[in-house]
């Protein structure tokens, strides 16, 4: 199921109408905090999102709180400039559509999760403050490798590993990308390591 909460009356409507149209079920949801209540919790996977004036937490712990709660967030986050897109990618968060925002890409995002690759371009030129340093940096040159490649080479490596391990893994290869170092072996503390990260290179 999903739910759509952007907050624009005419885009819910018209996002409802072209998934039905793809035979995905979805729900209008008018109050956002019902996304984290308990009784919301097994309703949805799939929510679209965009920023809005009615969420009682700051966005970026709003976001956080919907990845803890393993949700699939397509963020509709305004243009590229929006001050939300470092932590939505710091939160595994690639499917974003952005400005000027069409059903038709919506549903392409719903029907087609992003990868690592196709938002590398966003992550690492975010505000042309996050780049390659150390030895990651040189081994991308030596071996003249894309920037995911690294990241799918931490992750693919045991097969047999649970998802959270193939995760965790992944902030640790966008850790190693970013000359940082994740200390803790629990995700969540993981993501906020890699958040931390993500905020010291912006500001």
């Amino acid at each position: 199921m999903v739910f759509i909460c952007t907050g624009i009356e005419k885009l819910d409507e018209l996002l409802k109408h072209k998934l039905k149209e793809n035979k995905i079920d979805s729900e209008i949801i008018f109050y956002a905090d019902y996304l984290l209540e308990e009784k919301s919790r097994d309703l949805y996977d799939t929510v679209i999102l965009a920023p809005r004036e009615d969420i009682k937490l700051p966005f970026k712990d709003f976001l956080f709180a919907l990845r803890q709660r393993d949700k699939r967030v397509i963020l509709l986050p305004g243009n590229e400039e929006s001050k939300h897109l470092g932590y939505a990618l710091a939160l595994g968060i690639y499917d974003i559509v952005f400005d000027p925002v069409t059903p038709e890409k919506v549903v392409n995002a719903v029907k087609n999760p992003a990868k690592f690759s196709d938002v590398q371009q966003y992550f690492l030129g975010l505000k042309g403050k996050v780049s390659f340093s150390g030895e990651a940096a040189k081994e991308v040159e030596r071996q003249n490798i894309s920037p995911e490649e690294t990241v799918k080479v931490s992750t693919a490596a045991e097969p047999d590993k649970t998802e959270e391990e193939a995760a965790l893994n992944q902030i640790k290869g966008i850790m190693k990308l970013l000359g940082q170092k994740v200390t803790k072996d629990d995700i969540n503390e993981a993501l906020v390591e890699l958040e931390d990260a993500v905020i010291r290179l912006l500001f």
